[in-house]
């Protein structure tokens, strides 16, 4: 998944970023609202994998060409 979000420009990331990070509040507010029996995992590695996918295309010093991302 990496390899696919370092390819997307940015407009299309910044959407794909916000998305993920509703799906997995909604996923994790469900949850606490008891509608759903899962979700707190579920939320909670959506909004992290977010932001590590964020933070390793944008604020990564170390760079890597698309060989080493695999």
């Amino acid at each position: 998944m990496q390899k696919w979000f370092n390819n997307l420009n940015t407009g299309l990331s910044i959407v794909i970023s916000f998305l993920l990070l509703i799906i997995g509040a909604y996923s994790f507010y469900l949850r606490y609202t008891n509608q759903i029996g899962f979700g707190y995992f579920i939320g909670a590695g959506i909004l992290i994998e977010t932001m590590i996918l964020n933070y390793k295309k944008y604020y990564n010093p170390n760079k890597l060409t698309n060989e080493e991302e695999e």
